[in-house]
This record gives C-alpha cells, sequence and structure tokens, in this order.
C-alpha cells in the first residue's frame, strides 16, 4: 500500500503534534482508497482524550471517531487512516499501538516530535492476522488531483 498526501497536509499533522508535545496527540485521515494507494484529502484533529500517560499514549472517543465518520460522509469520502505523534520516540508502532490498531485497511502515520521539532514521519498497515505492523510508502503530493 502507499499513502498519499499533500505537502501542506503533512505539515499539518506536524503543527497538531508541536502543539500537543510533550503529550501524544491524533486524528483522522480522511480520504478514498484506490489499486493500494490511499490519497488522503482531509485531516481530521482530534483531542487525546487519554487521562493517564498522554505523553506516550493517545486514545480518541467514539464520539470524535464518529464525527470524523459524519464528516467523511459529508465530503464523499472515508476515514482511511490515524495519525499520532510520538513525542522523543522514533515512528514506529509501540506494542500499544498494535494492541489499539482498529482496521486492517487503514494507514496509520506516526509523525515523531524530537524535542518539540518534527522529524520524519513513517506510516504502516495492519496484517491481515493483526500480529504486526508493515511499513508502506508514503508518497508527498504538492496539490491533490480530482
Amino acid at each position: 500500500m502507499t499513502l498519499r498526501l499533500t505537502s501542506a497536509q503533512l505539515a499539518e499533522i506536524e503543527a497538531h503534534a508541536r502543539s500537543t508535545y510533550p503529550e501524544e496527540c491524533g486524528g483522522l485521515l480522511l480520504g478514498m482508497a484506490r489499486q493500494n494507494v490511499r490519497t488522503i484529502f482531509s485531516i481530521l484533529p482530534l483531542t487525546n482524550q487519554r487521562a493517564d500517560s498522554r505523553h506516550n499514549r493517545v486514545e480518541l472517543s467514539p464520539l470524535d471517531y464518529a464525527r470524523g465518520e459524519k464528516e467523511a460522509a459529508r465530503l464523499g469520502l472515508g476515514v482511511w487512516g490515524f495519525y499520532h505523534s510520538h513525542p522523543d520516540h522514533p515512528a514506529v508502532p509501540s506494542d500499544f499501538d498494535l494492541e489499539h490498531a482498529g482496521f486492517v485497511d487503514w494507514s496509520y502515520l506516526i509523525t515523531p516530535i524530537d524535542q518539540g521539532r518534527a522529524a520524519p514521519s513513517r506510516s504502516w498497515t495492519l496484517r491481515e492476522d493483526r500480529t504486526a505492523f508493515e511499513e508502506e510508502a508514503i508518497e508527498m503530493l504538492d496539490q491533490l488531483e480530482d
């Protein structure tokens, strides 16, 4: 699989992650999936609902997810992924990430924030057997084509 998004969308994700540092942030990736490519058309930043361990855990409320589904439907899109930050930790899924990954057909974009600065993001997909993540390519676009 390939995750396709614009540099402006990635900048929006990085800004969200920097704004919540040293806590994790997260959000939904709204777009379309065709021929092993997920193209993201909209980013939906959400609030970390986790009460504890916010520096290394992110939790989204079911109401936020429902809001994401509703917004995607309004735009004629689907929810095709989840992004979150890893403050002072590499862009590699943790055991917690694996345990809480919801969908095998999603992209899981991780943006590391090292000492308040964004480092290169990486994206992952969950194996069908849910035992591990596999890295997927990220294709950066200047702008999206209709």
